[in-house]
């Protein structure tokens, strides 16, 4: 059994939080765009492609794409019809997916 977290579990996590919060707080636009793809596709993605047993990189990278934008899409489609949508709504369930995520990797790796 694992001490504790793994530093990539740890480090998906934490740039979740601090991604989202930099996001909210509003920076430059070009920097805010990078920001915004990271926290609502690229770490949610990376986050949930962890919890498979794929290996392949490949096969990963389209993986995290994947997850990412069905995540993406699953999130805003909700919000839309429950008339609740916005940006930063959206922003904040996207940095919880990925923590909750990270979660369960942890959890994963503590029982292996």
């Amino acid at each position: 059994m694992n001490a504790g977290i793994s530093r990539p579990t740890a480090v998906l996590g934490l740039a979740a939080v601090a991604l989202s919060l930099v996001t909210l707080l509003g920076l430059p636009t070009p920097l805010q765009a990078v920001a915004a793809i990271a926290v609502l596709i690229l770490l949610p993605g990376q986050a949930l492609a962890r919890l498979t047993p794929v290996t392949d990189f490949a096969l990963r990278a389209l993986l995290v794409l994947a997850l990412g934008l069905a995540a993406l899409t699953a999130v805003s489609t909700a919000m839309f019809y429950l008339a609740v949508w916005s940006w930063q709504a959206c922003v904040v369930t996207m940095g919880v997916i990925t923590i909750l995520a990270c979660i369960a990797r942890a959890r994963q790796e503590a029982v292996s």
